[in-house]
């Protein structure tokens, strides 16, 4: 991997209108009670945001909104954002007072590692209806390996002891991150946390550690358990969410693709990031893997946002814009070879930050991320045809 910051120009189409910004990702704080050895935030900082940065940084969103736009989002992060249960109290009235006044709905969102969720947490984000993401690793096996504490003790048992209020939480669900070094242990967690009564999962891959053609045979032969315990529980009537293997359960062919969005997702578009110092960036995941690098930060709520690097991302992050990974199709295109791609619409063309720390190009996706979406997209497949097939039991109609 490359830590090489992209040079590269990207054209902008005459006549192109950046879109406006609805919502905003605020670090919390960058302290965190974790050391986890793959956080792309490297170097913490023990500070928090201040009022006057949330402030400013509520001024530049409400200046930056357009009139045509309904919806507000803000999205709490971290570090570990629970460290500061003050603060998100203070962001979430003053995010919510401004909006009633301008006349925006407003919804909210978390990220948290879990470890300090307890009742106290839990009214905080009922009262704002916060919707509560678990940061988890899988079961203990796979979690304790990276998710541990400085001295070393791993966090899960201390997860598990909260997760009763976590489960009440708004919107629960969990993302789990799947690391080349435990991706062994892929299904076995599935299976661990369905018994826990977690029934709403996401995956996500740690791109900052090298993925082996073994891991990836792994990785696929761990995805055709998951869709196996899907289909299982399915079966029995339960309640299980799990990215990338929800189908409809119809006889009709599946269509495994979502028409192509404009943009990848909405780092720069229609969201930014702001740093407890108020600085801004494309998404959080900018300052941690360029080190706050001046090429990446696009302004700060003090000055207002740099157009012109803002714009260098936004048509970064047009799938238009994206070049193939080779995963799927051989192109020799040197711009859009995503859109002739199976998975273009899935995909997204990866994520733009991953790309431009892989590669040293935002439009350039690594081999990797569209790997994995092949395997899950495969097993999706597999599961549709499996659950379209299964006969439903029917309910006896009574005669007249």
């Amino acid at each position: 991997m490359t830590e090489a910051v992209s040079q590269a120009r990207i054209d902008i189409p005459l006549g192109f209108s950046r879109p406006n910004l609805t919502g905003l990702s605020l670090q919390v704080t960058d302290a965190c009670n974790l050391a986890c050895s793959y956080c792309y935030f490297y170097k913490k900082d023990p500070v928090a945001l201040t009022h006057e940065i949330i402030d400013r940084s509520l001024d530049l969103l409400d200046r930056e909104c357009g009139e045509s736009s309904a919806d507000w989002h803000v999205n709490l992060f971290g570090g570990e954002p629970t460290l500061r249960p003050d603060l998100i109290r203070y962001i979430c009235s003053n995010v919510r007072s401004r909006a009633e006044s301008r006349g925006k709905n407003v919804s909210f969102s978390m990220t948290t590692n879990g470890t300090r969720f307890d009742q106290r947490l839990l009214d905080l984000t009922t009262e704002f209806e916060i919707s509560t993401m678990l940061s988890l690793d899988g079961n203990q096996k796979a979690h304790d390996k990276f998710r541990q504490y400085q001295d070393g003790r791993g966090s899960f048992d201390q997860i598990v002891a909260h997760l009763e209020w976590l489960k009440a939480a708004p919107h629960f669900k969990v993302r789990l991150t799947i690391s080349p070094l435990t991706v062994e242990f892929l299904a076995e967690s599935l299976e661990d946390l369905v018994e826990l009564g977690i029934t709403n999962i996401a995956t996500s891959q740690v791109m900052e550690q090298e993925w082996s053609p073994e891991h990836l045979t792994t990785f696929a032969e761990q995805w055709q358990r998951v869709g196996a315990l899907y289909i299982r529980e399915r079966l029995k009537g339960n309640t299980l969410t799990i990215k990338g293997l929800k189908g409809r359960e119809t006889q009709e062919p599946l269509e495994v693709c979502k028409a192509p969005s404009q943009f990848g997702c909405g780092a720069a578009t229609t969201f930014v990031f702001v740093n407890c110092f108020g600085d801004l960036y494309p998404c959080h995941r900018y300052p941690g893997y360029f080190d706050k690098s001046p090429h990446v930060r696009l302004g700060s709520v003090f000055t207002g946002i740099d157009e012109v690097k803002r714009l260098h991302y936004v048509m970064a992050n047009l799938a238009s814009s994206k070049k193939g990974c080779h995963s799927f199709v051989s192109s020799t295109q040197s711009k859009g070879a995503c859109g002739g791609c199976a998975i273009q619409g899935a995909c997204g063309g990866s994520c733009m930050a991953v790309n431009e720390y892989v590669t040293g190009d935002p439009t350039q996706p690594p081999s990797v991320p569209g790997a994995i979406e092949q395997i899950k997209l495969s097993v999706l497949q597999q599961v549709h045809e499996y659950l379209a097939e299964v006969p439903r039991p029917t309910n006896p109609t009574s005669s007249s």
